[in-house]
């Protein structure tokens, strides 16, 4: 049977379901009527937060072979190796969702946003990659200790779905998509930003008024929480060089924002549904699980 993954939270687990052998059939009718085409889209999902398409897979014990693609703006993903297809509508999109049983982590509120998403327009991705030429000034960095942006360390196969933005944000491959006081024995009662920074403190993590303040070597270098209200929280980090960087879950990751904008400052970058809480320190002392 095909597994479907709704890639759309950062913080939190996905919501993933299975296809019974009627939808299996069906999904695949419907693959054989999109028109295959020339995209200039890279493989793989858009680094944005929010909703990042479906992934649908076969497992690799499967009889019939390992099958991995995305559906993703009604573009039909078969990764580096193979042509991508594209449609004139988002019709497999909206079928996709429809299949999701109720009891997958998939609220009234989140499955409004995406179906409003899905109504929009597809994301030209020539324009969203050009755009990175825009808001490219990044700030001093001064924190010594900041980590080099190095996305090829997270973007593999063993790594990147397994590690999400508290991964990343604290430099740590944990493989356990790492939840904030998890390490400590707390979970955070709300998804808000009282109860996530409180949670990522007991970790080892501090408050700072902003990102200006030097911090020398073994003290840390600066992180930043954000939340969509009662359904997902994501953390940034600053990097050497200066911008922020940020992994969405367990998609790559990547230096940009939602409008496709290098990051000067989390706090006024486009995250989508999400709002920024607040600026906190790291260090290589902090423990996560």
């Amino acid at each position: 049977m095909l597994e479907v993954v709704l890639n759309i939270y950062s913080g939190r687990p996905n919501p993933q379901w299975t296809l019974n052998d009627t939808q299996e059939t069906l999904f695949f009718a419907q693959l054989k009527n999109i028109t295959q085409t020339t995209l200039t889209k890279p493989s793989g999902v858009v680094p944005k937060l929010g909703y990042r398409g479906f992934r649908v897979s076969r497992p690799v014990h499967s009889p019939q072979g390992p099958l991995s693609l995305l559906v993703q703006d009604q573009i039909v993903d078969f990764g580096q190796n193979d042509p991508n297809r594209l449609a004139d509508n988002r019709e497999l999109e909206v079928w996709l969702l429809d299949t999701a049983p109720t009891n997958v982590n998939l609220p009234p509120k989140v499955r409004s946003a995406l179906i409003n998403e899905i109504n929009q327009a597809p994301i030209n991705m020539a324009s969203y990659l050009n755009a990175r030429a825009s808001g490219s000034n990044c700030p001093q960095c001064v924190a010594a200790d900041a980590p080099l942006y190095n996305p090829g360390l997270w973007n593999v196969p063993n790594v990147q779905p397994y590690n999400n933005c508290y991964n990343y944000a604290n430099d740590q491959i944990t493989n356990t998509f790492a939840q904030p006081g998890r390490a400590h024995g707390v979970v955070p009662a709300n998804i808000d930003c009282n109860d996530y920074q409180a949670a990522a403190t007991a970790d080892g993590l501090a408050i700072a008024a902003g990102f200006a303040n030097p911090l020398a070597a073994g003290e840390g270098w600066y992180v930043a929480l954000v939340v969509w209200p009662g359904v997902d929280f994501h953390w940034y980090r600053q990097d050497e060089n200066g911008c922020w960087s940020h992994k969405p879950g367990s998609t790559p990751v990547t230096n940009l924002d939602n409008a496709g904008n290098l990051i000067a400052d989390p706090a006024q970058c486009n995250m989508g549904n999400y709002a920024f809480c607040c600026y906190m320190t790291t260090n290589q002392n902090v423990v996560i699980q």
